[in-house]
């Protein structure tokens, strides 16, 4: 079971959730750009943070935490668990209305939470009762590579045209309490540490479209990214577990949503024409749709393959 501070009485508006590994510097830091976030918007805040499985020399104590987040820390110890089971533990020993899902390698804005709000009291102004938000990621540090970020500067609202890979990163979303018990918890075959490595946020937001859930990406509510990536090799590796994660996460919906279908065509399509000459995934980077492509394949059979073994596939 896990293990967190005493909590006060008082209920917080805004419950910030961060999961964290062997990062104590940078998340500190993190922490500390939550606390100038949550001075400058004048509301009530906690900040509930899931230590998962850190070495021991690397992980913080609650009188530091205490220290630096300004008395606004409850501090959660995991044995080892994946990222989906530290984000689910997160939602279950938070307390505010408003949950706000960052990473530890992330600087939030000053005005990141004055953002968040104004955009939660618009949906409600305009009656809507289910919504999730994520905003903008750019890099925190031009020695790394352009990766997991989206710095666009328009306002996006989801459908199913839109792949959804990436339409909100997963280190910068916030949804209302009512969503989450709406949408449940997050899969524990997805996400770092799990069997399926990646893509829990992906198939977070499938679930939430299916459920009526508003999804809107807003060129506010920033945050920088310190992923610290800076070789090909690094990128190349992350973004390959990315893509079998995805085909995991087709395979699980696809009876379900066949609009995803078209998704893995253009995916197919656009490695058809890379061979040709046609443009790379990402050409920035390097990265090849052929890559993607023989990666999420992979993510598809693996799928299928354990719901064989299990009989059928279920979290």
């Amino acid at each position: 079971m896990p293990q967190s501070s005493e909590q006060p009485d008082a209920l917080p508006d805004v419950s910030f959730i961060i999961c964290t590994r062997d990062r104590p510097q940078k998340l500190l830091a993190c922490i500390g750009s939550i606390v100038a976030a949550v001075r400058d918007a004048g509301t009530d805040a906690e900040i509930v943070v899931v230590e998962n499985g850190s070495l021991p020399a690397l992980a913080l104590g609650e009188e530091t935490l205490s220290e630096v987040g300004a008395g606004l820390c409850r501090l959660i110890r995991l044995h080892q668990g994946s990222l989906s089971e530290a984000r689910n533990v997160g939602i279950l020993q938070s307390r505010g209305d408003l949950l706000v899902f960052s990473d530890d390698d992330c600087i939030l804005e000053r005005d990141y939470l004055r953002d968040a709000l104004r955009r939660r009291d618009g949906m409600l102004a305009e009656g809507v009762e289910y919504f999730l938000i994520g905003g903008r990621v750019r890099l925190g540090d031009e020695r790394d590579l352009p990766f997991t970020i989206k710095d666009h500067p328009l306002a996006e609202t989801f459908d199913t045209g839109v792949h959804p890979g990436g339409f909100i990163q997963g280190c910068n979303f916030i949804l209302p309490r009512a969503t989450a018990r709406r949408v449940g918890w997050f899969d524990l075959r997805f996400g770092a540490g799990a069997r399926f490595r990646a893509g829990e946020d992906t198939d977070y937001l499938i679930r939430a479209h299916a459920a009526g859930v508003l999804i809107r990406y807003v060129p506010d509510m920033g945050v920088r990214h310190l992923h610290g990536r800076r070789t090909f090799a690094e990128v190349d590796r992350l973004n390959r577990n990315y893509a079998f994660a995805n085909g995991a996460i087709l395979a699980k919906h696809l009876r379900r949503h066949p609009w995803l279908a078209r998704h893995l065509a253009w995916t197919v399509r656009s490695t058809v024409l890379e061979r040709i000459g046609g443009p790379k995934f990402d050409a920035a980077v390097g990265l090849t749709w052929g890559s993607v492509t023989r990666a999420q394949v992979g993510g598809i059979l693996a799928f299928v393959g354990y719901g064989l073994r299990r009989g059928k596939a279920t979290p």
